[in-house]
């Protein structure tokens, strides 16, 4: 991968590479990019920061990880932030819910299960398969390994709106649904700093225990259930983007 990044740049001579969680892109430009900048929201990926030969290292404010920022900005990772089409929001949710028999009433939630060959969310792992059967939802499945396979996996900030809410045990997803506004249930051990940003929204819900069979876990899952009915009527409140103006200002516009 180095070798191939290094013959490209000599031909295609950059002055800045922009790294997103990749450090060997890094590794191979220096000496050949004058600037070389990390951005990354993983705090438990010490590996790769190690890793990263960077002359710039960007993160967000709510960063909780060793690493050392040169430049911060403010929410978490721009990919996170989808506009919101409150128009195709409403007419994709009346075709699902048609496609899937339900009446009107009925909440339709996206589920993500992860399947744990990451390198670092194996230990933060719930085993929630029993628990969430009780729980009074029709979930519609995205399992981590088809979507590995079908390439579906990038296009879950935008499938993420299609529904009432979102049950997960993926950081990344929980933090795409939350910013624009989708009742979401994370079901992890993991620690992030932009969970703690994000953990003050009154639509996100997150619970990080093993022990799902106790009255808590029952009594946050119908307060879930409840802020889904609510901004079914209301309306959902996206999180504001002070991300994307943060990175103009440093990088300016992007080129189409």
């Amino acid at each position: 991968r180095q070798k191939a990044v290094r013959a490209f740049l000599r031909t295609h001579p950059v002055f800045r590479v922009i790294s997103k969680g990749a450090p060997f892109e890094l590794r191979a430009a220096k000496g050949l990019v004058a600037e070389r900048w990390y951005l990354t929201d993983t705090e438990v990926n010490t590996a790769a920061h190690k890793l990263a030969k960077a002359t710039h290292i960007l993160l967000p404010e709510s960063w909780e990880g060793s690493l050392k920022a040169t430049h911060t900005y403010p929410g978490i990772l721009p990919q996170a932030y989808v506009p919101l089409n409150s128009d195709a929001w409403e007419s994709a949710k009346g075709q699902v819910q048609k496609q899937i028999g339900l009446s009107e009433g009925d909440l339709v939630v996206f589920h993500r299960k992860l399947i744990g060959g990451g390198i670092h969310d194996s230990s933060e792992l719930v085993n929630y398969e029993q628990a969430i059967r009780k729980i009074e939802v029709h979930f519609v499945e995205n399992k981590e390994s088809a979507a590995a396979t079908d390439g579906s996996a990038w296009d879950l900030p935008v499938q993420a709106t299609l529904f009432d809410g979102v049950l997960t045990g993926s950081t990344t997803l929980a933090a795409e649904a939350v910013v624009q506004g989708v009742p979401t249930l994370l079901i992890s051990k993991a620690k992030r700093g932009f969970l703690t940003y994000l953990a003050d929204q009154s639509h996100f819900f997150h619970w990080n225990e093993d022990d799902l069979f106790d009255g808590r876990f029952t009594e946050m899952a119908n307060h879930w259930m409840e802020t889904m009915r609510s901004i079914r009527s209301s309306g959902r409140t996206p999180v504001i983007d002070e991300t994307r103006e943060a990175l103009f200002e440093l990088f300016g516009q992007p080129i189409s």
